[in-house]
């Protein structure tokens, strides 16, 4: 496989985009042509999951190539140890140039101290100087936090706004998150549009003939749901597709799916490490609900959230071109894909959180190596983001690293239909009372709550919307049972490498 030396690597993510948001697989309203051009020109793969459906977990998944259970980084507000093997460092010792553009989010980012929490952020001096390296990306430019909240006018964005003569006071604040309409920020200085020209900028001024890795790296369409206009106010509330979701669906389901929907998150026990007075009762990363915050406001922030999407799409599109006009199209393997995903009122829901919906668990996942992966094929075959450094390091020529869990999917990659896995596995610790093991096949899924003797169990053949829980049906108790005993093995088989004996005893 490949051309006979090392490609290019580009790494295309967004933060909480639901999988189906992608115009030409199947979503009828929203605007995404340049996402459409890259399932034209590769491979889409209609079956990847997370390996945590939280931003630091399965960021620390993607660079590590390992479970959450592994590499410790379990939640946000929870450091990844910067002693861990990452992708960009083992490329970097084969001959890579690796560059990271945008949203890192691998520490705490509201512990004081913290090297991406405020007030360090906010230290213009400090970013104007500093470029890394950064957990194995030599070359850094980031920004963290989102639409207008205080800290997204920090590190390296924040300096260059400073540079520019933007006053951030005027468009971000401690109060931001909560604007209702538009955003009056002018389009060329968002964040965004930031984060694509900081790696085009990489990709074109090398100083070397080195291969690169480049990770760009966008924050949105992450909460809070607000960006630039036209794009803010691209879409029609009432033209949006309707919420995935149906009454009395929750009466099958474990608790907390029941007592969110109903706001009645304080009546459950819980044991929070953060903000206790939220209003999901202190469950990290919970959103609110359709019934919360009411109808037409839930189809406004669908309008705004497929805005965000079809600005980065736009954005995508000068990535595109810019490899186009260099010459590179043929020597870069692009992935595009998310962290992970959001509710989008599916079920009722918004945000993510305990609660293992495909909504959160699923991202997109589109792969285009020009003139060498086949063009214009959509697959089934199962996909992990905890894949994604094996694949890079074999696309590389690179022996995967070997505390590495995940399997390279480079054999799928060429053969979309030829699976490298049957399985998934989702590992999601949302504070010490929920802690939720997800097993996914090529057919059912199990959802298990660790200590609270609750569950799920879906046939995704014959239920896709996940509206009936099998968990405690007896026709089914065989089915649980083989789920539980393949979760066992894959648990077993994680465990390696195993350090070899040495003698009889």
């Amino acid at each position: 496989m490949g051309k006979g030396k090392q490609p290019n690597i580009l790494l295309i993510s967004t933060d909480q985009q639901h999988w189906n948001t992608i115009h030409a697989l199947g979503n009828e309203t929203i605007h995404t042509p340049n996402l459409n051009r890259m399932v034209e020109e590769g491979v889409a793969f209609e079956r990847a999951y997370v390996a945590s459906p939280v931003c630091s977990p399965s960021r620390s998944s993607i660079i590590t190539g390992e479970y959450p259970s592994r590499h410790k980084c379990w939640n946000i507000g929870v450091e990844l140890d910067e002693n861990r093997t990452t992708m960009g460092q083992v490329m970097m010792e084969h001959g890579y140039k690796t560059g990271l553009f945008g949203k890192a989010h691998f520490k705490p980012v509201l512990k004081e101290g913290s090297f991406e929490a405020p007030p360090h952020i906010h230290d213009r001096d400090f970013w104007k100087e500093w470029q890394g390296p950064y957990y194995g990306f030599e070359k850094v430019a980031m920004v963290h936090g989102h639409s207008d909240e205080d800290s997204s006018h920090g590190m390296h964005y924040g300096a260059w706004l400073v540079e520019q003569g933007i006053d951030p006071s005027k468009y971000f604040g401690p109060g931001g998150g909560h604007r209702e309409g538009s955003w009056d920020i002018p389009e060329e200085y968002h964040y965004t549009r930031w984060t694509a020209d900081q790696t085009m900028d990489f990709i074109e001024n090398k100083e070397d003939d080195k291969p690169f890795l480049a990770w760009c790296s966008f924050q949105d369409p992450h909460n809070a749901f607000l960006c630039p206009e036209p794009w803010n106010s691209m879409y029609d509330p009432d033209q949006m597709p309707p919420f995935v979701e149906k009454e009395g669906e929750m009466a099958d389901k474990p608790l907390i799916h029941q007592y969110l929907l109903e706001d009645r998150m304080n009546e459950l026990d819980i044991d929070v490490t953060s903000d206790p007075g939220h209003n999901t009762g202190g469950v990290q990363c919970l959103g609110h609900t359709n019934k919360k915050i009411g109808y037409d406001r839930a189809k406004k922030w669908l309008t705004s959230y497929y805005g965000m999407i079809s600005l980065i799409d736009h954005h995508i599109g000068r990535i595109l071109d810019k490899l186009d006009e260099l010459g590179l199209a043929e020597d870069t393997l692009i992935v595009f894909t998310s962290d992970h995903g959001d509710y989008a009122g599916n079920h009722g829901f918004w945000l993510k959180g305990p609660i293992h919906y495909d909504d959160i668990l699923r991202v997109p996942f589109l792969a285009r190596w020009k003139g060498e992966l086949p063009e214009g094929r959509r697959t089934n075959s199962l996909m992990s983001l905890v894949d994604l450094a094996p694949t890079f390091l074999e696309a590389a020529g690179i022996d995967k690293y070997p505390t590495m869990q995940g399997t390279s999917q480079l054999k799928t990659l060429y053969q979309p239909d030829q699976a490298t896995r049957d399985w998934c596995l989702v590992e999601n610790r949302a504070e010490p009372s929920f802690y939720v093991k997800t097993l996914v096949t090529d057919r059912y899924k199990l959802n298990y709550f660790l200590d609270r003797d609750e569950g799920e169990l879906y046939d995704l053949k014959e239920d896709p919307n996940e509206f009936v829980n099998l968990y405690n049906k007896e026709d089914y108790a065989e089915i649980k049972l083989k789920m539980f005993q393949k979760l066992v093995d894959i648990y077993g088989e994680l465990e390696k490498p195993i350090p070899p004996r040495e003698s009889f005893a």
